[in-house]
């Protein structure tokens, strides 16, 4: 079974930072389908070192990711 890690910053109510997931969870989901730049952040466990590396470093593309997804935020349902 792969397992696939989010290195992506903690999201209240989809993702917490490096958690590591058997499947994605309905939450993260639903997230990734408004704001599908969320899938690049959600990696194989054997990619975990190089992205936190970037992530660390502030520099690559999981970097990029990481700081667009600094400024998600989910919208409770019912409003705009």
């Amino acid at each position: 079974m792969n397992k696939t890690v989010y290195v992506g910053p903690t999201i209240v109510g989809v993702a917490a930072r490096n958690t590591v997931y058997d499947e994605i969870p309905e939450a993260l989901q639903t997230a990734i389908k408004d704001a599908p730049f969320l899938a690049g952040l959600c990696l194989p466990i054997s990619g975990l070192s190089a992205a936190m590396r970037q992530i660390r470093n502030g520099n690559g593309a999981i970097y990029t990711l990481y700081k667009k997804a600094l400024n998600y935020s989910v919208t409770p349902k019912g409003e705009n």
